[in-house]
């Protein structure tokens, strides 16, 4: 995989299994991937999708527990999760201001949840919120990356 882009660098010496901790770290060979086979990834498999499903997921999730009024949740919580719902689909379709937007009301969702909890499950608040930043960062550079970049001939890579 990354020797198709880059033969000549070196790998990398660090463990980048906790770079989703991390969400600004991002490995510049998967972005170049992300970058040159855009157009030919799953859903599941490119930074966009996976960005999209972290939103549905949420959106889902929220709803359910707005429904059945579950832990107090009110009914604001549907606006919520069209907002989610709203940034996901333009995110998917590589709009860079949904993913600053996902940014922004990810972490906003996820400050009042703190703040209405008194504090309470703070840890597991920012587990999620790393997570979820690391997906919206990684997609907004491949998008980046992408206006910057001009379009690979695909026949070069095969």
């Amino acid at each position: 995989m990354t020797e198709t882009f880059h033969p000549d660098r070196p790998k990398p010496k660090r463990n980048a299994s906790y770079d989703w901790l991390l969400w600004w770290r991002v490995d510049q060979d998967e972005l170049d991937r992300q970058v040159y086979e855009y157009k030919t990834l799953r859903l599941w498999q490119s930074m966009r999708g996976i960005s999209f499903l972290c939103l549905l997921l949420s959106a889902t999730i929220t709803v359910l527990f707005a429904a059945f009024n579950f832990a107090g949740v009110d009914a604001y919580a549907f606006v919520d999760a069209g907002l989610m719902l709203g940034c996901g689909l333009f995110i998917h379709f590589g709009h860079r201001w949904a993913m600053i937007a996902a940014m922004l009301l990810w972490t906003l969702e996820k400050v009042m949840g703190v703040v209405s909890t008194g504090g309470a499950g703070i840890i597991v608040q920012l587990i999620w919120w790393a997570a979820y930043m690391h997906a919206f960062f990684f997609a907004f550079r491949v998008e980046q990356t992408r206006r910057r970049v001009p379009p690979p001939d695909i026949e070069v890579f095969r």
